[in-house]
């Protein structure tokens, strides 16, 4: 989608008026046959339901209203009742050029969510989307004018698309997200210096998307080295009737114990949030480092979707029904998500 915004204008020549064509009910149905599904029914789809789609197109409206100028009442003689001429409503000229301003925009932005698949199959993500669309307008105060402000709505619909990914990566496996990171992340290079080649400017916002994969690179990788320092070492001399808490387990402890507010987040530490991990593990008696706790930390409290997981189900029950039998509040809290991730595994 080119970055050029997107407006359209009405020039009337001076003693020109605009003419209200009645047509015949036969010819009305034969155009509704032939132009089926129009882009306002593609809109209300989009945004999931009518009532929501009435309401982002009631503020719309008004912001047309508020855009026209100010003293055409005062000139409109069809509004003064004194003329019945279609042609002497004033108003009717910046409604026309607005209205096509709106349609040409919707059938762009139709254009663009058909090219984003992913943005389309995921329609929280859709929906979001769509009320941006309305929010990229900018209107022409006392001019009777707007445009679609295309670069903004690029923004947005990167921004979705990112969500979307992300949500998609969350049901699949680690291995598989990485392929397709990988495979994604050539073609960006691969767009980038044919750009540079061909000395074209960059349509796509490859640097963006870029920054973006690269994090997500970084995420999973970090996946694997965690459930690789997951793996039990076997030792055959331990009794298999005693288990003594994990890495995992004191994270999970603290991460309910934080939450039930019977400890402090490492974060409100005087000294930092480093610090605090530090005396933790010496108090606890840790064979671990800071920054794998950390690390592990991170990955279950900034992503809760990895903590309520079905492979962490026996990781919350050991939790909750061993370490946390003192404090009600977080085993209460713990139960309840364990709950949650035993669903999740039927």
């Amino acid at each position: 989608m080119s970055r050029q915004n997107i407006g359209f204008e009405l020039k009337l020549r001076q003693g020109e008026k605009l003419k209200k064509l009645e047509l015949s009910d036969k010819v009305k149905k034969q155009i509704h046959k032939q132009t089926g599904k129009n882009y306002t029914a593609y809109l209300k789809e989009f945004i999931g339901n009518e009532k929501d789609f009435n309401i982002l197109n009631k503020a719309f409206d008004n912001a047309m209203q508020k855009s026209l100028p100010n003293d055409i009442e005062e000139h409109c003689l069809f509004c003064k009742k004194q003329s019945d001429d279609f042609g002497d409503k004033l108003c009717q000229k910046y409604y026309l050029q607005m209205n096509i301003t709106f349609m040409m925009a919707s059938n762009e932005f139709i254009s663009l969510v058909s090219q984003n698949k992913h943005i389309y199959n995921d329609k929280s993500s859709l929906k979001k989307l769509t009320a941006k669309f309305f929010d990229c307008f900018r209107f022409i105060k006392g001019e009777g004018k707007m445009f679609l402000d295309v670069d903004r709505l690029c923004r947005f619909t990167l921004e979705c698309g990112f969500l979307a990914i992300t949500n998609m990566f969350a049901k699949s496996d680690t291995l598989s997200n990485l392929k397709i990171i990988n495979s994604t992340l050539n073609e960006i290079d691969e767009k980038d210096l044919n750009n540079k080649i061909n000395q074209s400017e960059d349509d796509n916002y490859l640097e963006l998307q870029r920054v973006f994969f690269e994090s997500k690179r970084r995420f999973y990788k970090d996946e694997i080295f965690i459930n690789e320092r997951e793996k039990p070492i076997p030792n055959p001399q331990k009794k298999l009737d005693i288990k003594q808490p994990t890495v995992v387990h004191y994270v999970l402890y603290y991460n309910y114990l934080q939450q039930s507010k019977d400890f402090g987040y490492f974060e409100n530490h005087p000294e930092g949030k480093v610090t605090a991990i530090k005396n933790l593990i010496k108090d606890e008696g840790l064979k671990t480092t800071y920054k794998y706790f950390q690390l592990k930390y991170n990955h279950f409290t900034n992503y809760p979707s990895n903590r309520i997981a079905q492979n962490q189900v026996a990781n919350i029950s050991y939790v909750a029904n061993t370490m946390l039998q003192a404090f009600p509040e977080a085993q209460k809290i713990a139960l309840l998500e364990l709950e949650k991730a035993i669903l999740k595994s039927r």
